[in-house]
């Protein structure tokens, strides 16, 4: 398992040998998820299920399919995952059920809210869009408003003594969310982040400006989560604004503030203002910098939920649903 050299995978590995734990794989006709659910099997992590056309998956197939169990969702009509998905949106109804279930990822869905399987893996060939937008039917965790998500991202040769490993949040699929809503991607990835890391969640909230270095209202955005984080979540160690480089280096730290508290030059957690910011930001750290990008993993949802990249690996297939599989261990 060379590929799979992140600290957190090899961690959550170990924690899922001899646990059966089912994994729902609705793209099952596509060769990298395949070749991905074979190795899962072969490291005696999960019990994957592929969805789709039973035939073309045996014929297709370029790995052994053996201790893989394989469901067409256009002749499974099971009751109990029609009642599994029916209401779960308001454009789910008892008129167009049937179509839906015969969708593999709202089958996925409807399997993963009945509790027939743990964790659900998707997006190889789907959109993000479409895995999120079946990802809604899970529905939230009791208490969570903000749905959001994280990329595991596991550094190559990181400088000035950086986290090996980061959590960067949301880059895939609040657009611009307001204080409250900030606060919560952050209370919700800190707690990401305390089941994934073997290290305290130092979480730095990100701005171009750095304890007020520079006025402006999205700067002066920023400050205030701090605060509300602090109010609601005083075991959380937060710090912000911060700019990326003095959440990371102590150096910098050590240059710019005047006291640079538990975060700054430390952050192993990095909380984005808006979209824009945490999608550029983890593609040039994984194109640029080499860094292996694993997610994005779904957080806030009821179930364990990952939405992979289109360009996805079959390594990155296997650390994306090391990673789910592990984060269902702390919902039972």
């Amino acid at each position: 398992m060379s590929e799979h050299n992140s600290p957190v995978v090899s961690r959550c590995i170990q924690r899922l040998k001899g646990l059966d734990k089912t994994l729902v794989l609705p793209e099952g006709e596509d060769a990298r998820i395949q070749q991905a659910a074979a190795q899962l099997v072969d490291m005696k992590v999960a019990v994957p299920i592929l969805l789709g056309n039973e035939e073309t998956i045996r014929q297709s197939a370029s790995c052994s399919l053996t201790g893989i169990s394989i469901v067409d969702p256009q002749h499974n009509k099971d009751s109990a995952l029609r009642d599994a998905l029916l209401g779960r949106k308001r454009k789910i109804t008892t008129e167009n059920i049937d179509e839906y279930i015969a969708m593999p990822v709202y089958h996925a869905v409807a399997m993963l809210n009945n509790g027939s399987v743990d964790a659900m893996v998707a997006g190889a060939v789907l959109s993000t869009s479409k895995v999120i937008e079946a990802a809604f039917a899970v529905g939230p965790k009791p208490g969570i408003k903000t749905l959001s998500s994280f990329f595991l991202m596991d550094l190559k040769n990181p400088v000035e003594n950086i986290s090996k490993t980061l959590l960067f949040a949301d880059c895939a699929i609040n657009i611009d969310p307001d204080e409250e809503q900030l606060a919560e991607i952050a209370i919700t990835t800190a707690d990401s982040a305390a089941k994934l890391l073997d290290d305290q969640p130092r979480l730095a909230m990100l701005s171009f400006s750095s304890h007020g270095s520079a006025k402006h209202p999205h700067v002066t955005k920023v400050a205030r989560v701090v605060e509300i984080v602090r109010e609601r979540a005083p075991h959380i160690h937060i710090d912000g604004e911060l700019q990326v480089d003095t959440a990371l280096s102590a150096r910098v730290a050590q240059g710019k503030l005047a006291d640079m508290g538990q975060v700054a030059g430390r952050a192993n957690v990095l909380i984005f203002p808006d979209l824009d910011a945490g999608n550029i930001a983890y593609k040039l750290v994984q194109y640029c910098g080499g860094a292996n990008a694993t997610g994005p993993l779904l957080q806030g949802f009821a179930k364990p939920v990952c939405d992979l990249s289109r360009g996805a690996s079959v390594a990155d297939i296997v650390s994306a649903s090391v990673v789910t599989m592990a984060m269902s261990l702390d919902q039972q």
